[in-house]
């Protein structure tokens, strides 16, 4: 990324587009298509503040049948699922809200659907597990969350309440990194949505 410009990210992250103006593959922009100017500011400054680090040209390596997928125009990227006409999210104060909440939770979107109620998540591998429904009612993970404590320790340790492992799909790594502010209020926004069917995205 030397030598991207401001432009050149907005249309990386928010776009899912190269600074040539053809689509990433398997970029998930969908989930920070609606990032405020300040959070698309501030992961640019953090990345260019990395040290540089020895490596070569990047390798995407697909499972068969998504490549297949992909050369058939079955598997759309990124570019081609955001509505670019949305303006970014406006700034909200952070703290657990209901409005916060809906901010943080938009990095859901890209698995669980816009309207989070999961199902088969376009593109996959097909041996991925369906997006988890997380609207509440009848066929919603969040039955098995009874607060927002519950829900916070299973980001951060992968594990649900009784002690079974939820798929590693779910980017642990990145989901255990969040304040608890961010986690309790996307919790309090998932459980203030209408119950939708589970599958619906």
């Amino acid at each position: 990324m030397v030598g991207y410009q401001p432009a050149d990210w907005e249309r990386t992250l928010r776009h899912g587009v190269k600074p040539d103006g053809t689509p990433l593959m398997v970029m998930p922009s969908e989930d920070f298509a609606r990032w405020t100017d300040a959070d698309v500011a501030a992961v640019a400054a953090y990345v260019r503040s990395l040290p540089p680090q020895p490596g070569g040209p990047a390798v995407l390596q697909l499972p068969l049948p998504v490549r297949v997928m992909y050369g058939l125009g079955l598997v759309q990227d990124a570019a081609e699922r955001i509505d670019h006409r949305l303006p970014p999210a406006q700034p909200v104060p952070e703290g657990v809200t209901v409005q916060h909440g809906q901010y943080v939770a938009n990095g859901c979107t890209g698995c669980h659907g816009q309207q989070l109620s999961g199902g088969k998540i376009p593109g996959a591998p097909p041996d991925w597990p369906a997006a988890a429904n997380l609207t509440p009612g009848e066929g919603s993970a969040l039955v098995r969350y009874a607060d927002a404590a519950q829900f916070r320790a299973m980001l951060r340790s992968g594990q649900r309440p009784d002690g079974s492992a939820v798929s590693k799909v779910m980017p642990f790594e990145a989901l255990s990194q969040m304040s608890d502010t961010d986690i309790d209020a996307a919790y309090l926004y998932l459980k203030s949505l209408p119950p939708r069917a589970a599958g619906g995205r």
